[in-house]
């Protein structure tokens, strides 16, 4: 067999060089130049490989030669990283028109409840500007979000059915200020670009049997196993854990058990990736171990491994998360038999973030991207060392302390991410990922057990109830960890420059723990004191506390901290700021006698409900502002802007802004 030499210098860092400067050029064309032509930077990429064609033609003599090729190779990959992310945005935004318009398109993604709406993303063909003319259809092939109210007697259409609806697609609004995130943003890097609202009769569900794409059938293959699953009559919280676990179906998870795995520290767990790759390659490697007896054994081992591995990705659905994972440990398992040293995972991190960058370059601002790959990175550098503390012979004393070891790195790594996105840190999370590594497992090969051997009935129904049982203990178990007092740090949220210190003491940390020297502690100490200092400057400086008007309600924000206001008649003294939120007929037919107007309201926030009028408010109160609710219908609208009007009041209409903000 074939055999390659590691050579490190030659494999591994190179092509982690090319991500990182493709990755940089991603980020920083996307954050400070969105705007610029493909074509500009095709010329720029052109004119800096010039001078390295020249090198190839032209026999130059130096020392420095290969420094400088390297220089205009990772140059060039800065500016491809320009151009992938540039071109992708372009496909992506869309100018919708403003009116209602007949659209086709495909369902990519299953059905989802949402209230009293289905949402499903679609991606959108063509319109039909005119029903009376069919004929012209104008291509528009972009995704959107599809939120469509259900009909009893309507066809609720699959993934990878078609779907024809009349509506007004519209940009997704953005409220970072009430919100807390980005989520225009959010919606614009997984690659959509409007949302909007089908009413029931405005839609139409089409059949098809055969799916558009791989991975339409990938999903309904999914959904296919979700209904098995749900045959066998688990608990709710049990089938929503298998099938999150298992398949990655996130659908049933309610708030409540979301809440409490985060609180513990294992939410990765309900999140298909990495982790659960790993546990079934191990579940398989351990079931495929004769094949090593034969001749080759070990590559034909790694062959069938690596194909159930994409089988079970198919099965989940063909999503990202494990895609990458799947694709990484194909890399790694192919590498292992190749590679003399047998140890690739830098390589396969590297090339797996290469190519999946490659292929879409909006992965790069998904956040279980950055923690994935982040924490594999983490586990590669930092695992051996912290293994390393402690050496023992006893094989179940040693496999406890290479699993908190491995936890350890990966927390380690992507704790600045996650107190830059959540902001919380959960404090017992060794101890919890410690008991769900072996109960995931365990839940693991018990579904894979169940459905293989669900022909034989009584073997079957009971790997389900033993299924059932251990789910329900893992349940119980993090349950147990999220009430213990102290569970989880909240509300220390890291800024972008928290985040860039945070890395490079993490890896001044790594490289202090391969050769101790005094300047290098220093500079872990620097960076701690940097952020310490950025953290009391932050606290001294916070925002005042602000109100919200915003769907039907009031809010007020203290940072991060967003909190709901209630009342039985609608109207709020908040520091010395007097609103009156009108969303029911309280208000609508009430009349003094005798008495003066009741207060003076520095803002009315007229909701859909009201159905009064201005005029009848201020026989009550004295106002100043009128906010009017975007869920207020058009014609009602016009009829409080002209009373406004009239009476020479203020007149804010909030469907021009996501949400009406008031500084106290």
């Amino acid at each position: 067999m074939l055999r390659l030499e590691k050579k490190s210098y030659l494999v591994n860092y190179p092509l982690f060089r090319l991500a990182v400067f493709m990755a940089a050029g991603i980020f920083f064309f996307d954050r400070f130049l969105p705007n610029m032509s493909v074509w500009t930077l095709i010329l720029i990429l052109c004119a800096v490989l010039l001078p390295l064609l020249l090198s190839v033609f032209v026999k130059i003599r130096n020392v420095n030669l290969n420094f400088f090729v390297g220089i205009v190779v990772s140059a060039c990959f800065f500016i491809i990283g320009g151009i992938l992310i540039i071109h992708k945005k372009n496909s992506i935004y869309y100018e919708w028109p403003d009116k209602q318009l007949c659209y086709y398109g495909v369902v990519e993604t299953t059905p989802e409840v949402k209230g009293k709406t289905l949402c499903s993303e679609v991606n959108v063909k063509f319109c039909i500007p005119s029903v009376s003319d069919s004929i012209a259809k104008y291509p528009v092939n972009r995704n959107i979000l599809l939120y469509f109210i259900p009909d009893s007697l309507s066809y609720i259409p699959r993934c990878g059915d078609n779907i024809v609806f009349y509506s007004s697609v519209s940009n997704p609004v953005s409220d970072i200020e009430f919100m807390g995130f980005d989520y225009a943003g959010y919606l614009f890097n997984k690659g959509i670009s409007g949302t909007t609202l089908a009413f029931s009769g405005n839609w139409i569900g089409i059949k098809v049997e055969n799916p558009h794409s791989i991975k339409h059938a990938a999903l309904r293959c999914r959904d296919a196993v979700a209904g098995k699953f749900s045959s066998w009559n688990m608990g709710e919280d049990e089938l929503a854990v298998v099938s999150a676990l298992t398949i990655g179906d996130k659908s049933e998870l309610t708030p409540e058990l979301k809440a409490v795995y985060s609180g513990a520290g294992t939410s990765h767990v309900l999140a298909l990736s990495g982790l659960h790759v790993g546990i079934l390659s191990c579940i398989l490697y351990f079931l495929l171990r004769p094949l090593r007896r034969i001749k080759g054994g070990l590559l034909i081992q790694s062959v069938v491994v690596a194909v159930i591995l994409w089988i079970f990705a198919f099965i989940s659905g063909l999503s990202p998360s494990v895609v990458r994972a799947v694709a990484m440990c194909t890399l790694y398992l192919v590498a292992s038999v190749l590679v003399e040293n047998g140890f690739c995972g830098f390589f396969s991190l590297s090339f797996t973030a290469f190519i999946m960058l490659f292929y879409n370059p909006m992965y790069l601002f998904d956040i279980s991207f950055q923690l994935s790959f982040v924490a594999v990175l983490a586990i590669i550098l930092f695992y051996p060392a912290v293994s390393g503390w402690i050496k023992c012979g006893n094989r179940v004393v040693r496999y406890i302390w290479n699993a908190i070891s491995v936890s350890l790195a990966a927390q380690l790594g992507t704790l600045p991410l996650i107190l830059y996105y959540f902001g919380t840190f959960p404090t017992y999370f060794l101890m919890a990922n410690l008991v769900v590594g072996i109960l995931a497992s365990c839940i693991l090969s018990l579904t894979i057990a169940s459905l293989v051997l669900s022909f034989i009935p009584a073997v079957g129904e009971a790997c389900v109830w033993l299924l059932e049982v251990i789910t329900k203990f893992l349940n119980n178990s993090m349950q147990f960890v999220h009430n213990l007092q102290g569970a989880q740090i909240t509300s220390i949220y890291f800024n972008e420059f928290q985040v860039v210190l945070g890395f490079v003491l993490l890896f001044t940390l790594y490289i202090f723990i391969r050769r101790k020297t005094a300047s290098r502690l220093i500079v872990i100490l620097f960076a701690f004191c940097l952020i310490m200092v950025t953290e009391i400057y932050k606290v001294r400086t916070e925002d005042a506390p602000s109100l919200f008007l915003t769907r039907s309600d009031l809010y007020i924000r203290n940072n991060n901290e967003l909190k709901t206001l209630s009342s039985e008649n609608g109207l709020y003294d908040i520091g010395g700021v007097r609103v009156g939120v009108m969303k029911s007929s309280y208000w609508k037919d009430v009349r003094l006698t005798g008495k003066t107007k009741l207060a003076t309201l520095d803002y009315v926030y007229i909701c859909r409900g009201f159905g009064g009028s201005i005029t009848g408010l201020c026989g009550l109160f004295e106002i100043k502002n009128v906010i009017i609710d975007e869920t207020v219908s058009e014609r009602y609208r016009n009829f409080l802007k002209d009373e406004c009007k009239k009476l020479n009041i203020k007149c804010v209409e909030k469907s021009a802004q996501a949400s009406f903000r008031i500084l106290l």
